[in-house]
């Protein structure tokens, strides 16, 4: 399965990858944030994926932040 597909975005939509960072002494949070664009180039959405993995038992958790940009 795609990130698009994941997300939602509708296929004729582009997702733009428009920042990424991490946190954490090791680095064991990252984050990443996307946009979502029309083909007339309206952003209509962004999204902050954070994807978290814990230091102690080497557990991910992943959650996705969608805004709707009016």
């Amino acid at each position: 399965m795609s990130l698009k597909d994941e997300l939602g975005v509708a296929p004729a939509n582009e997702l733009l990858k428009t920042g990424s960072r991490t946190k954490g002494t090791m680095g064991q949070t990252e984050i990443d944030e996307y946009e979502e664009i029309t083909p007339d180039g309206k952003v209509i959405a962004r999204y902050t994926i954070t994807e978290h993995t814990n230091l102690r038992g080497l557990q991910t958790t992943r959650s996705i932040d969608k805004q709707a940009v009016a």
